[in-house]
């Protein structure tokens, strides 16, 4: 279905056919009226004539439909996108194909357990770059549609986890390995899933919880079991396999309270889950009192028999005259505004000025595809501005986070996030909070473990346009010389939001796109921090948070990928190193020296020269760009990156968990693309720091040429995060943005959104006594409808959008 083409049409053409059928009838019946009632409606008929005239003369625009619906957006069928993703029809194909395939062995996930194959989740398996071009490009044929999914095997002999594509989507009849995986995945370093830490739990109950229920209860007010309203919480928040080798996970205590991790007890239990069936796992430490104990036993007898400190907390209360404990996010204290008044709201008066086609997006002179992946997050695929390709892919790879501290629960809590799955923490975004009222709210279809079919994850992306209160550009003259006059632009850019909720932290992510061919990618985080039970060894690692708990230092790591294409797929990296210039000149006084800026290009030859550091002391331009495509001046097209994040990495190299994201060692890298060389990380990353499934590290050593290739940039941003006072309740997305912009550089004669309609230009003359003229260029401004107010109050009563859990 093509785009519906919007026809705005003035009140006065409206209103004039009404004034002369009025006169018509009124000739009609005027014989048969007596005087007075002709004079009455020759009045009314007056009052009509004036109304439209003055309609005429204010030119006031209606305002059209200002929403589409998501099956509006979604059900046209005349683009096709070969990144879409699978829909809910097609997975249920690809599951009936693999339940059909004997030789795997394959069980339900609701009746599977560690010993069982079963499937973790299937997604769209992306098509090889140069079959989408010869596609997309060169009208070549269609890329086969193929679906990739993620088996875990422990009936394998060794036991593995196996990624097989499954093709052709529809009807598939074949399967095979992932040949962008050049390696096996052994089992040990899997992935998260829920069976694994139902089996974890069950052991917990029977190993630990009621052997300590009567030592908890004194020391916290609470227990794990025969609880009422005071209990504990478990939470796996630290991986020690990564140093160890073998699969181990230690899990923390808190109290089950509004948010749990503000709330710890200080009691922490390592389970050895090495061996497949959970028979063979084993409670190998604990830690009470900051001191650890070889088994459960050990540590109930020397509670017992006061042979240790005993530690006394009371459970979470709220404050004299409060309602609700510190780390609610209900809403207490001192409120304001004094009067409740709503705060300004935005609007599309004549509705959107962008389309959602099939996960397809044009928007002005912008047009690209987005997409949900399960193990990856968000994706865009063929960005294009003015119709030309400016980027293939820009995704996220990974957020990986390092904690720090004297407990377990500190030292090994290195994390990569992506080990939980991505496309399934994203959904529920609340409209006029995580998105303007007024955006598209789309959902992402996914299959994982969580359910035994496709399931549709609610807003889990908007898309919106948005006005950022800043021109894009803008000058005032007030000078003989240069003239009278004012000029800007309106910097309505569009917003592809998403956001991650990875337990405790959230991440929203943005894909922006201005008029002058601009993208920036916005990261903020917000959400509850991780904190420890107060001991003095903790001082050194975070703030007192309470007067039992100290928020833990860390480092937030975030992982990017920009497969960047400047006409065409042979590119070359430069760098414009601004430096210092000293010389001389002949007609300076006494021939001294004058120092001034200078910079120098600078042509990146090999992967190794690219792998970029941040230095203080070297600024510089990273340009890439297209040599053999000039612009009128002779200077070649292309696009910088500016980054605003870049977090050093601070972890020794090769020790631990830090190999898994040898990413971070690199603020920003240059690589020649291959399709086996697709992430930086992998769901796996959490456990396999011994033999990282995708060592980042081997895509550079190899060191091959760079200079007019197919290039893929890798962008790493961060920040150090020492939590304070006011992270209490959560913490605020202020101060904590990051950003990537992907800015034109010689590309484009000049800026393109000189040709934009949202400019305003004022002038004046003297000789005209200041008086002014305005040009808007077509693009009404005044309007008569006010905003819709969706009830988004009655479209999530039931709780199903928000909460996956409670979905029916």
């Amino acid at each position: 279905m093509a785009a519906v083409e919007r026809v705005v049409i003035s009140r006065p053409l409206l209103a004039f056919p009404l004034f002369f059928q009025c006169t018509l009838v009124l000739v009609v019946i005027m014989k048969k009226l007596s005087v007075v009632t002709l004079i009455l409606a020759l009045s009314v008929l007056a009052n009509i004539a004036l109304i439209v005239v003055v309609l005429w003369l204010t030119h006031t625009e209606t305002c059209d439909d200002q929403h589409q619906t998501p099956e509006e957006l979604s059900n046209c069928t005349d683009y096709v996108n070969v990144f879409e993703d699978l829909r809910p029809g097609e997975i249920n194909e690809v599951l009936e194909y693999l339940y059909s395939q004997k030789s795997l062995q394959l069980v339900k996930p609701n009746k599977a357990n560690l010993t069982t194959n079963y499937i973790l989740g299937i997604e769209l398996h992306v098509p090889n770059k140069s079959q989408a071009l010869d596609f997309l490009d060169r009208e070549g044929e269609k890329p086969i549609r193929e679906a990739k999914a993620i088996l875990f095997l422990p009936q394998r002999d060794p036991p593995v986890v196996e990624e097989y594509i499954i093709s052709p989507i529809p009807k598939p009849s074949n399967h095979y390995l992932n040949p962008r995986r050049n390696k096996s995945i052994p089992y040990r370093v899997r992935q998260f899933s829920n069976t694994e830490m139902v089996a974890a739990v069950r052991l917990l109950q029977k190993e630990v919880a009621t052997k300590v229920e009567n030592m908890l209860k004194r020391s916290y007010g609470a227990a794990f079991t025969n609880c009422d309203d005071k209990c504990l919480t478990f939470t796996a928040s630290a991986i020690s396999s990564a140093f160890s080798k073998k699969r181990k996970l230690w899990i923390t205590s808190l109290y089950q309270q509004e948010f749990s991790t503000l709330h710890p007890v200080g009691f922490q239990i390592l389970i050895n889950m090495d061996g497949i069936n959970a028979s063979e796992w084993k409670i190998e430490k604990l830690w009470y009192a900051n001191k650890i104990f070889d088994s459960v036993d050990e540590l109930v007898h020397k509670y017992e028999n006061n042979e240790i400190p005993k530690l006394v907390l009371r459970f979470p209360e709220p404050e004299k005259g409060e309602s609700t404990i510190r780390g609610s996010l209900h809403i207490r204290g001192k409120e304001f505004p004094k009067i409740p008044k709503a705060g300004p709201r935005q609007y599309e008066p004549q509705g959107h000025r962008y389309t959602v086609h099939n996960q397809h997006v044009n928007y002005i002179n912008w047009e690209f595809n987005y997409r949900m992946s399960y193990t990856s997050g968000i994706q865009l695929y063929d960005i294009r501005f003015q119709g030309e390709r400016i980027i293939y892919e820009l995704s996220m790879q990974e957020i990986a986070i390092v904690y720090a501290g004297a407990s377990p629960n500190g030292i090994y809590a290195q994390l990569s996030d992506s080990a939980f799955g991505f496309g399934n923490r994203a959904y529920g975004m609340m409209p006029g909070v995580d998105c303007p009222e007024y955006a598209t709210f789309l959902g992402s279809t996914i299959l994982n473990e969580d359910f035994l079919e496709a399931k549709n994850y609610p807003n889990s992306i908007c898309i919106f346009e948005h006005n950022t209160a800043l021109p894009l550009r803008r000058h005032k003259s007030n000078s003989v010389r240069s003239g009278f006059f004012y000029a800007g632009v309106v910097d309505y850019v569009l917003i592809v939001r998403t956001a991650f909720v990875m337990f405790n932290y959230d991440y929203i992510i943005d894909f922006v796109f201005h008029q002058n061919g601009a993208i920036d990618v916005k990261l903020h985080s917000t959400g509850f921090i991780m904190s420890s039970l107060y001991f003095s060894e903790e001082e050194a690692y975070g703030m007192k948070m309470s007067d039992s708990s100290v928020g833990s230092v860390h480092n937030h790591m975030f992982s990017f990928k920009a497969d960047i294409d400047i006409l065409g797929t042979t590119n070359r990296y430069v760098t414009l190193d601004t430096e210092i210039d000293n010389k001389t000149r002949k007609w300076f006084e006494n021939g001294e020296y004058f120092s001034q800026l200078t910079f120098k290009r600078r042509l990146k030859r090999t992967e190794l020269q690219a792998a970029y550091k941040y230095n203080f002391n070297t600024p510089k331009y990273h340009i890439v760009l297209n040599n053999d495509k000039l612009n009128p001046y002779s200077e070649p097209r292309g696009y910088r990156i500016i980054t605003k994040g870049f977090s050093k990495q601070m972890l020794p190299q090769n020790v631990g968990f830090e190999k898994s994201m040898a990413w971070s060692r690199y603020q920003m890298a240059m690589t020649k693309r291959k399709e086996e060389e697709a992430t930086t990380s992998s769901m796996h990353s959490m456990f396999d720091g011994g033999d990282p499934v995708v060592n980042f590290q081997k895509y550079l050593d190899d060191d091959e040429n760079i200079v007019d290739e197919d290039l893929v940039t890798w962008i790493s941003l961060g920040m150090h995060h020492i939590p304070h006072t006011e992270d209490l309740p959560n913490t605020a997305t202020t101060g904590n943005e990051m950003s990537i912009t992907f800015l034109p550089y010689n590309y484009f004669p000049e800026d393109p959104s000189v040709g934009s309609r949202d400019a305003i230009r004022v002038d004046a003359r003297l000789e005209n006594k200041g008086r002014v003229t305005f040009q808007r260029h077509g693009t009404p401004f005044k309007f008569t409808c006010p905003p819709q107010q969706p009830d988004f109050e009655e479209i999530l009563k039931n709780g199903s959008i928000l909460f996956m859990s409670l979905a029916p």
